[in-house]
C-alpha cells in the first residue's frame, strides 16, 4: 500500500522504529493511520497527568492534504476522544508550516548517539 512508503520516509529521519514497529502499533490500537489519496499520518493519544493530547507522529506525503484534510479531521476526532491539546514533533521545517495552522513552538528535542562508547 502507498502509506507505507509515505510513512517510511517519515520514519527515515528518525531510528526509534521501523515501518514494522508502526504497523504494529495500529494493528494493536496504540496508534491511527490517517490515510488520504496522496498522503498519510500517525497519530497517538498520548495521557499526561493533567491532559490528554493526540499526538501528530508521522506524516509523508502532500503538505496540503495532510494540513488542509487530515488535520481538520483528526482534531474533530481528538476532540472526540476528549483531547484538549494537538502536538507534533519533526524536522525545523514543521514549526513554520504548522504555525500557520495555529500551533505554537514549545520546545526543541536534540538527540545524540552514545551507542559507540565514547
Amino acid at each position: 500500500m502507498t502509506w507505507r512508503i509515505w510513512i517510511s520516509q517519515a520514519l527515515s529521519t528518525q531510528d526509534t522504529h521501523a515501518l514494522e514497529d508502526v504497523e504494529k502499533m495500529i494493528e494493536d490500537g496504540y496508534a491511527k493511520l490517517w490515510e488520504g489519496e496522496h498522503s498519510a499520518a500517525v497519530t497517538e493519544i498520548i495521557q499526561y497527568p493533567r491532559l490528554k493530547s493526540l499526538h501528530l507522529w508521522l506524516c509523508g506525503g502532500d503538505m496540503e492534504e495532510i494540513t488542509e484534510v487530515m488535520l481538520p479531521k483528526a482534531e474533530k476526532y481528538a476532540r472526540e476522544q476528549g483531547c484538549t491539546k494537538l502536538t507534533t514533533g519533526g524536522r525545523k521545517g514543521w514549526d513554520r508550516v504548522m504555525s500557520k495552522h495555529g500551533f505554537t513552538p514549545v520546545a526543541s528535542i536534540c538527540a545524540k548517539d552514545i551507542s559507540n562508547g565514547i
